[in-house]
């Protein structure tokens, strides 16, 4: 069996939003550190098959070359998601924050302090990371700017290799890795700020960000209206692993489930937060 065709002409929309009009809700799509759009793209197609608007985000640095990635950080990438959510929040309807990874603290960090949302979705988000890593990073960045890239963490690595095609840098940046890990403390004391509805996954078996990481993050949050679900054998990449149905699903009902609460007990912005 060969390659399915790549998903790479949808790659050139990816900063624009998908589709016309947002007859439920409108999900900004944040993938992870090293990552693309294509990252979030089934889950992307099973949220608009129901009828939700989605805006797959490129964060800034990503796809276009490893010395403009290492010009950037965390500020670049919150700022891109916030303004991808303030955009968003304009429209007037119901507005999930998702992201992964790295995608997943932004979308928790911006969710904090914007209480219109209709809600956040963290897929594996990191909060401490392992303190190895940590302390390595922060060490290394002052002796060498570029690292070799690990290979994805999914266990379905067959069937991902079928189904994408994966572009991504061959080496990380230590200084845009090591903004994300100087954050998490701060990102830590935020999630109490965290009031809207909140949906997170974890994996198990994740080797990059640990199963506690997300337990934590669930535990801190400030939200009435939490749930919180963990995998049971995929590993780091849950939107494409062996369990990649089962997290669209889980994220489809979050979404569904909670967009017309949005519209019943919550108030449309008249403008954005900061406008």
């Amino acid at each position: 069996m060969g390659k399915q065709p790549t998903r790479r002409p949808d790659m050139a929309q990816a900063s624009e939003p998908h589709q016309a009009a947002p007859p439920q809700g409108l999900c900004v799509l944040i993938h992870g550190i090293n990552g693309s759009p294509e990252d979030m793209y089934e889950l992307r197609e099973a949220l608009e098959a129901q009828g939700f608007r989605t805006h797959n985000l490129l964060l800034p640095g990503h796809g276009t070359s490893i010395h403009d990635f290492a010009q950037h950080g965390w500020d670049e990438w919150r700022q891109a998601v916030a303004d991808a959510a303030d955009g968003a929040l304009s429209a007037q309807c119901p507005v999930f924050v998702v992201g992964h990874s790295l995608g997943a603290a932004l979308a928790l960090s911006v969710a904090a302090d914007r209480p219109q949302l209709a809600g956040v979705v963290a897929l594996c988000p990191p909060v401490r990371l392992y303190d190895v890593i940590a302390k390595a990073v922060a060490a290394a960045r002052h002796i060498a700017p570029y690292l070799p890239a690990w290979g994805e963490d999914i266990r379905d690595r067959k069937g991902a290799r079928l189904r994408y095609r994966r572009e991504v840098y061959r080496w990380t940046s230590t200084v845009a890795l090591h903004t994300l890990m100087r954050e998490l403390p701060h990102l830590r004391r935020a999630l109490p700020s965290v009031s809207v509805p909140a949906l997170v996954v974890a994996a198990r078996h994740d080797h990059v960000v640990p199963v506690r990481d997300g337990r934590e993050a669930f535990a801190l949050i400030g939200s009435q209206r939490k749930e919180l679900v963990v995998l049971h054998e995929s590993f780091h990449a849950v939107t494409k692993d062996c369990e990649r149905h089962t997290v669209n699903a889980h994220v489809l009902g979050f979404c569904q489930a909670e967009a017309p609460r949005w519209s019943s007990d919550s108030s449309a912005p008249t403008q954005a937060p900061g406008a």
